[in-house]
């Protein structure tokens, strides 16, 4: 039954996958959300799983109304709020009710047998919900295919075991006979126990998993082939080793604790637990152990321990949850960017405002300050509020003249940050000036780069070509690089070297950004533009930046290279070709 919810919650997540694809179809505008919603209902509808091919999806909204129902047409577009099953369960505020608490789950309930409503049968069936759709995407398994599989177990374990009292009959016949015939026989049967614990012995040596005994001291008495090989212990070693001595300190008094109520007999027959072993080269790995009460041959009490090695699993799940962070982070990142291009958008208004009064101010003094002169030429000293005229003449215009380049300049961030995080399309057929794409992502970070370096040196080829690509991707890009060589310099006094140029031999235009910072090693150098890599976890970093930063390079046919020492900087270079392919033929032709 449990392989039967993993494989209906595994199903549902694979359906949630799809109404995502068709999702981010409408959010990149591919096609409309309403489009979307009718592409994703008719794959669900056509999707069937099951002995017979018959189990199916089916979808209704939070009202609760009917979205999409395979083999109940007849239901779709409806109000299938007060839908009871035959036992009168209302199955649909069921679902809706399991989806709010915990975003899905298990309802049982009845229904009716796949195709054919005349057969009813219970069922127990996962929901999920797609919140931004406001949709509950349910599947379930029919009970009475467990219980058919439990009957066939059933009937062929109960062959098994009559079998098995058959052989253990006869067995109890032929050591009665042999009994009975004397000496010779009873060395017969001593030889066929011998051969009979061989075997058993042959079975623990040849296991995988780990297999320990020891006794009501703790002390291991016996450790399988397996153990020997992942701790490193000799055979002889294992007789002066306790139980204890292979947990962690902290977890030890855990372990007895719970290993005492297999001695007071208050738990079941084995113990399942969690822990950690130290092996004899004082590495540690994670174990899975089951541990079972069984008698010695002196009738003491000793403990059977198997054991399996989890810790590549662990690390696995380990990775999963870090790149699920990741996502979630990267995820921010993106809010992030529409929140500052809605900042930006705001802030455009008021700036427009100002500039156009900085524009009427300058004017006006044009205009005013003819009369003022000639009044003070008249009457002599002239003092407007605490300043003499003279001064305020010498002045104000330059006043006039800052206060328009800071809005100019204000406006031109604005307009950087309202374009930057821009859900364009990837169009490569834009003429793109790299200079220009430069210039303003030292725009966007130039408070960044204030803080982290004193010496800035920027190199714009006054010759450098156009070419074919798109400047908001390839602005992300250069953000990116720019950010990473302002994050690698940890004192102020450093430099930071900004250079373009083009390449006549290879016609390549190229854009070099050099730090004096901390540098990479080789082993991080190599790794540098692998998804989720990341040196800065720990101050909130993905590891996604350089791998989408080298994929648009790619698409634009170009590379990203980085060269760096350690404590000797790094220099990141992104070439690009200054014809696409198909101009390149052409020019051929």
């Amino acid at each position: 039954m449990e392989r039967k919810r993993e494989m209906i919650h595994a199903l549902s997540e694979a359906a949630m996958g799809s109404i995502s694809y068709y999702a981010k179809l409408a959010e990149r505008r591919t096609i409309t959300v309403e489009e979307a919603k009718k592409q994703a209902a008719a794959h669900l509808r056509s999707l069937r799983y099951g002995p017979e091919g018959k189990d199916y999806f089916w979808i209704n909204d939070t009202h609760p109304r009917m979205i999409m129902h395979p083999y109940r047409a007849d239901l779709e577009g409806k109000d299938v709020t007060n839908t009871k099953d035959p036992a009168g369960k209302k199955l649909f505020q069921a679902f809706l009710e399991t989806v709010k608490d915990t975003g899905g789950g298990y309802v049982d309930y009845h229904r009716q047998w796949q195709d054919d409503p005349s057969r009813i049968f219970s069922k127990i069936s996962y929901v999920q919900e797609y919140r931004p759709w406001h949709w509950s995407v349910g599947t379930g398994v029919y009970v009475e295919d467990v219980r058919a599989q439990i009957a066939a177990i059933t009937k062929r374990m109960t062959f098994i075991f009559l079998g098995i009292l058959g052989v253990i009959a006869l067995l109890s016949v032929y050591v009665v006979w042999q009994g009975a015939a004397g000496e010779t026989h009873r060395r017969e049967i001593e030889e066929s126990l011998r051969q009979s614990e061989n075997k058993y012995r042959l079975l623990a040596e040849t296991a995988r998993e780990i297999i320990l005994l020891f006794d009501s001291n703790l002390c291991i008495t016996y450790a399988n082939t397996a153990w020997k090989r992942i701790s490193g212990y000799l055979p002889e070693e294992m007789t002066e080793v306790n139980i204890t001595d292979l947990i962690p300190v902290p977890q030890r008094s855990q372990f007895a604790a719970r290993l005492e109520r297999i001695h007071d007999n208050q738990a079941d027959d084995y113990l399942l637990l969690e822990t950690n072993f130290i092996l004899k080269d004082h590495r540690m790995i994670t174990v899975e152990a089951t541990i079972a009460r069984m008698e010695s041959a002196d009738n003491s009490p000793a403990f059977l321990m198997t054991v399996r090695d989890i810790t590549e699993k662990k690390r696995v799940e380990a990775q999963a949850r870090m790149r699920q962070e990741q996502l979630m982070q990267t995820n921010k990142m993106v809010s992030l960017g529409t929140l500052v291009s809605g900042v930006a958008h705001e802030i455009n208004n008021p700036i427009s405002s100002v500039m156009l009064n900085s524009q009427v101010f300058d004017k006006f003094w044009r205009a005013v300050h003819p009369i003022l002169d000639r009044h003070h030429e008249q009457y002599g000293d002239l003092e407007v509020g605490p300043m003499a005229y003279p001064q305020m003449r010498e002045r104000m215009p330059r006043l006039l003249h800052f206060s328009q380049e800071g809005v100019e300049r204000v406006k031109r961030i604005v307009g950087d940050l309202k374009e930057f995080p821009g859900q364009r399309p990837a169009d490569l057929r834009e003429t793109v000036n790299l200079n220009q794409v430069v210039e303003k992502a030292i725009g966007l970070t130039s408070s960044l780069i204030r803080k982290a370096a004193d010496d800035l040196q920027v190199e714009y080829d006054e010759n450098l070509p156009t070419f074919q690509g798109n400047s908001q991707r390839l602005g992300q890009v250069v953000v990116n690089m720019v950010v990473n060589a302002c994050q690698a310099l940890t004192e102020p006094n450093r430099s930071l070297c900004i250079a373009t140029g083009y390449l006549e031999e290879s016609e390549e235009i190229y854009l070099k950004v050099q730090d004096s910072g901390r540098g990479m090693t080789a082993e991080v150098l190599a790794q540098a533009k692998d998804p989720f890599f990341t040196t800065r976890r720990d101050s909130g970093g993905t590891g996604l930046g350089l791998s989408i930063s080298d994929t648009i390079i790619r698409n634009h046919g170009g590379w990203l290279d980085f060269s760096s020492e350690p404590r000797k900087g790094t220099t990141a270079t992104i070439l690009l070709p200054r014809y696409s392919q198909d101009e390149v033929i052409g020019r051929m032709i």
